[in-house]
Order: structure tokens, then sequence, then C-alpha cells
């Protein structure tokens, strides 16, 4: 039996089991985080001999590509408008209240676990990044107040490159001894890795939306490729340069975000099914690493540092960080509460373990437990408390994605272009005998689209999109059976 045969069949297994997993999250409430790891704990209890072939080295590398792809696509469903609009707040929350969350759980850290100020500044700075794509998770169809929405989607977006420089300031430290690192070192340091990651970002987003909008690719399937190369290429140059990844690839995904491009629904499906099976190999292997009955020991300190975060350090950074915006009791209680922690935790906690730092198993166990805990507790009472403090808005029940896959079942788009010289030309779309179960809803005229009313005339040369149901179509051909009249296509 081939080793290749035998990864093929685990990660089908993995891929199907977490699929079972995030579907059952829908019905029961459960956090499908919180499976995965479970899943994970599984694997490594039914083979021991696993951790020996990943290595924290491999789960790290593993980690920190997968984080990259799932904020490239909370990058895409975060338009430059959204930015501007909650970018102050964003910032405080992401800058001023991780550096209080940090303070706060290193000193619970060093009092409960009594670690050494070091290991216990890393448990501290882990394990105040919070994940908003767990919150819109656990929302469902539940929509926020756009105000609310746009804060926690750029927060989560910009404070784990916080969260990920501080780590790296706490390694050097421990690797040098607590020596070598002045403060205007970690000052340069901090404007080094950040304006890195801002110039490789919004270049690699510049030029990925100036593909997007003049590339005509003949297959709908290379959009995608286009979006996840500059995705890598964006994340990789940064990490290169030595400077923030994570910043430059959400950066290009907020730059893309605002491209016209031809397959947009095509490309943030591609973009949500990877980031759903990054998630799920993520904690599947993150999961390989706890031995439950370890928990038994650091259930106690664990409980108290899980509690610290989730009623202490959150509220209180919230507080203060938005202490000069314009923002009711019940929007800052919300926003402390809706401070999930998800994969960045576990990933910055996974640098410690590499770099050995004094206590590092201790540490690993605890984030775990500060992790899970909070998806539990937060995870499964957040849409409860947007509901019960009116700050969740009517929406539809169903997303954009799932109202265009059940028009494409029922409607076919059909392109015609008005010949020189056909009768139709001159005409009023009124006048137009159009079969039943059809509509003329865009006319692109010299590579502009016109919204078409009634009294609209066609021009010679005009690009007609017509909608229509199948049983239309020849209907339509016989119409304009002096112009031509293209393949009829699924809505994209």
């Amino acid at each position: 039996m081939s080793a290749v045969s035998v990864v093929s069949v685990v990660v089908a297994v993995v891929l199907l089991s977490g699929v079972f997993i995030a579907s059952a999250h829908g019905r029961i409430g459960l956090p499908a985080m919180v499976g995965f790891v479970a899943l994970g704990c599984g694997i490594a209890a039914l083979d021991p001999d696993l951790l020996t072939a990943i290595s924290p080295g491999v789960a790290t590398n593993l980690s920190s590509i997968a984080l990259a792809m799932i904020l490239f696509d909370g990058g895409l469903h975060t338009t430059p408008e959204r930015v501007r609009r909650a970018f102050w707040p964003a910032m405080s929350l992401a800058t001023l209240g991780v550096l209080a969350q940090s303070a706060i759980m290193t000193a619970l850290a060093h009092a409960v676990l009594r670690l050494p100020w070091l290991s216990s500044a890393m448990l501290g700075v882990a394990a105040s990044s919070t994940d908003a794509a767990s919150v819109f998770s656990v929302l469902g169809n539940a929509s926020l107040k756009a105000r609310l929405s746009d804060v926690l989607e750029v927060e989560s977006g910009t404070n784990d490159p916080m969260t990920f420089f501080l780590m790296t300031v706490l390694i050097d430290l421990a690797r040098t001894g607590g020596h070598g690192l002045r403060p205007l070192d970690v000052a340069g340091l901090f404007v080094a890795q950040m304006g890195i990651g801002l110039c490789v970002g919004l270049g690699a987003g510049y030029l990925g939306r100036k593909l997007l909008q003049t590339a005509r690719l003949d297959a709908p399937g290379l959009y995608p490729a286009v979006t996840l190369a500059m995705a890598l290429l964006s994340f990789g140059a940064a990490q290169m340069l030595l400077g923030s990844g994570f910043l430059a690839v959400y950066l290009t995904g907020v730059v893309m975000a605002s491209a016209r491009m031809g397959e947009r629904v095509a490309v943030l499906r591609f973009h949500e099914g990877l980031a759903w099976i990054v998630q799920i190999v993520m904690f599947v292997v993150l999961g390989c690493f706890l031995v439950p009955r370890d928990f038994a020991d650091v259930a106690v300190p664990g409980l108290l540092l899980a509690c610290g975060a989730i009623f202490v350090a959150r509220p209180a950074a919230v507080w203060l960080s938005t202490l000069f915006f314009r923002m009711g009791a019940d929007e800052r209680w919300f926003l402390a509460w809706a401070g999930l922690r998800g994969a960045a935790p576990i990933v910055l906690i996974l640098f410690a373990v590499e770099a050995h730092v004094q206590g590092y198993i201790a540490l690993v166990e605890v984030v775990f437990f500060v992790v899970i805990a909070s998806a539990l507790v937060q995870g499964m009472t957040v849409e409860w408390l947007a509901e019960k403090l009116g700050l969740v808005q009517a929406a539809p029940s169903e997303s954009m994605c799932e109202l265009l896959a059940v028009a494409r079942e029922a409607a076919v788009m059909v392109p015609i272009e008005v010949a020189p010289g056909s009768p139709n030309a001159g005409k009023k779309l009124r006048d137009l005998a159009f079969p039943p179960d059809t509509l003329c809803y865009a006319v692109v005229r010299g590579g502009k689209a016109v919204v078409p009313r009634g009294s609209t005339r066609i021009r010679e040369g005009d690009h007609l999109l017509v909608l229509a149901h199948e049983g239309a179509v020849n209907e339509l051909e016989r119409l304009f059976h002096a112009d031509q009249v293209g393949k009829a296509e699924a809505l994209p």
C-alpha cells in the first residue's frame, strides 16, 4: 500500500468529517472549530505516532498559510468603503486594545500559572487575537448593524499583524536572554514590518485589481487562480522582505474586493470554500497536539484564564480603546462579548513551542483551553446577545450567493448584438414583442452599461443582455433573427 493512497484516504475522511461537523454546527449551535479540534484529538489517539510526522515546525508553517488564506477571504468581503467607515475604532481596537488585553492577560497568567514574565507575556499576546469569522459563522443569517459588522471585520483583519509582531519581539527577547532589544529597536521593527506589509499589500492588491479588470480569460475557473496567486504572492513577498505577510495578504484582499471582475461570485465561492478547507485541516492538525487527559492538569488554571480573557481582559480593552468614539454601551458590550478567539492564538503559541520557551507545554494546553472555552461560551450566546441588545437589522434570509444559485436553476442569460441594418435598430424597447418570462436588464453600449427603460432606443452595435426562461430562448431567436444571438448560458 503506497503512502500516497493512505494520505489520500486520510485527507478525504478528514474533509468529509469536517463538512458534517460544520453542517451540524448550524443545527445544534456548537461552534465548528470545537468539532474540528476534537476530530484531531481522536485521530491522534488512534495513532499516537502521528506527531512524529507532524512536528511543531510543520504545523506552524501549515497554520500560517491557512491563516493567510482565511485573512485574504476576509479581505475580499471587506470593501475599501467599509474600511473607511470603521477605520479609527477598528485600528484602536487592533493596537491599543491588543496591548491592553495582552497586559491584563500577562498579569493573570503570571499570577495563575507562576510562569516567568516572558512566558506569561507570550500567553497574554496569543490570547488577545480575535477572529471575526467565528462571530459571523455563529450568527448564521442574522445581520449585525453595519457599523458593528465593519468594526469587527476590520479589527480581526488588522489585530493579527499586531499580535504576531508582539510575539516576534517576545521570542527575540527569549533568545537573547532578555537583552539586546531597546525600545527604539522595537519601534523601528514595528514601522518596518507594518510599512513593508502595507506597501506590499497595496501594491499586490492594485496589480491584482488591474489584472482582473483588464484580463479577458477564456475559462471562468481562471479568475480564482489569479486571486489565489495574488494572495500567495503578497503573503510570501512581504515575509521575504521581513514585513508582515498577514497585513499584506489582508490588504490585498481588501483592494481586490473593489475590482470589477466578471466572475465575482465564482471567485468569492472559491475562496470561501478554500477558507473552510484550510480551517478544517488546520484545526484537525492542531488538535493532534492535544492529549485530552492532560487537560485535567490545566483545567483549573485554564478555566480561570478563560474567565479572565472573556470577562475582564476583552471588556476592559474594548472600553479603553473606544473611549473617544461615539458608541453606545450596548455596542461596546457586544464588541466585548464578540471577541471570539479562533485560529490565530493557537498559531501564535506554536511559535513559542518552536522557540522552546520556558513552560511552552503548559502554554499550548492553556491557550487551547482559552480558545475552546471562548468558542463554547461566547460562540453559543453571541447571537442571543445581539438580538437581546437590538443590534440585529432586518436582512434577507438567504445570502446573495444562495439566491443566485436558485436563479441559475430557473433562468439563463442570452447575449444579443444588434447588427448593422437590423430592423430592430431605432426601436424603443417597449415596442419590441419580447416573449413572456424575459427581461432586458442591461444594454452595453460603447463599453458602458445602460440601465434600460421602456423608452430606451436600441442602436446598431448595442449588446443586449436578456434574462429569460429556457423555454423562451427560441422565441428570442425568432424576434432577433437579423441580429447576432449568442448562446444561452447559466447565470454566473
